[in-house]
């Protein structure tokens, strides 16, 4: 008979939100695949989980790849094996993904066992209207990434909820003005331990309570306006690129951006039609 894959969600900050269903699972597991060995092992025996019959694996983002034949072959000699990562549920910004790709495609038996989560833990105390919304996990370091990942959600009238390291909070929330506008914004810091902090403001403003640069962060802004395509009058759109092909100063990309926002067209296609009329004025 196969084994299971168990998928347990564990503790970001208190223990006591672990839940009895969860405890038994890793307490009756064959091998326990851990983000990192070293933290897991201190988890498991705060949680009084004895380890002398359960193998602890390595399972980071590095190794990941590496353990997928090895568990495959467990499960199906029968054993049960549970992956965990270093807090709250593995494959939410957390390794774990492609294992459980690998063996729910290997036709194996797949358990989830729910429980703690920064994101849901973060929309819950947020006091904004996040009904919809777009979990962006850590953003990208690219600029041009980032600000496409958050105004696309924006445009979608999405709610925003960010990963973000502490150091980087307030250059983030800087970036998300200058993108999403003084929209409201609220910065969860150290959710379900001793020092949990609800920082609420307005972006392009002061938080209150003040940042403080400690702790894990998750980052929430509130809804943005859902904008819908219109129809676009191409006498309309002609006259726009006519008029602003007259000026000598801008750059045509310039030009596309300028008739992109006016339009509703994308910034691509405004380009490809600026180019195409102003070689028909040149003829």
């Amino acid at each position: 008979m196969a084994g299971i894959l168990r998928i347990v969600a564990t503790p970001i900050g208190n223990l006591q939100d672990f839940s009895p269903r969860a405890l038994e699972a890793l307490k009756t597991s064959t091998v326990i695949l851990a983000e990192n060995i070293s933290h897991s092992r201190k988890l498991l025996t705060a949680l009084k989980v004895n380890l002398k019959n359960i193998r602890l694996l390595a399972c980071s983002q590095h190794q990941e790849e590496s353990r997928i034949k090895e568990t495959i072959e467990r499960l199906q000699r029968g054993e049960i094996v549970s992956l965990i990562s270093d807090a709250g549920a593995p494959t939410i910004s957390d390794p774990g993904g492609r294992i459980v790709e690998a063996i729910a495609s290997a036709g194996l038996k797949i358990e989830v066992f729910p429980g703690p989560s920064a994101v849901i833990a973060a929309l819950m105390g947020a006091g904004l209207i996040c009904t919809r919304f777009a979990f962006l996990g850590f953003l990208s370091k690219k600029a041009k990434e980032r600000e496409t990942m958050i105004t696309d959600a924006q445009n979608a009238g999405l709610a925003l909820v960010i990963y973000e390291a502490p150091n980087r909070v307030l250059k983030t929330l800087a970036d998300l003005f200058k993108w999403c506008g003084p929209k409201r914004v609220v910065v969860a810091r150290e959710l379900t331990k001793k020092f949990e902090t609800f920082h609420r403001g307005i972006l392009g403003q002061e938080l209150i309570p003040e940042w403080i640069n400690k702790g894990e962060a998750v980052i929430i802004v509130e809804c943005g306006e859902k904008k819908t395509k219109t129809k676009i009058d191409p006498n309309n759109l002609d006259n726009q690129i006519k008029t602003v092909l007259q000026n000598k100063i801008l750059s045509l990309r310039e030009m596309a951006k300028i008739i992109a926002t006016k339009s509703g067209t994308s910034s691509k296609e405004a380009y490809t039609l600026i180019l195409k009329q102003r070689k028909q004025l040149d003829e």
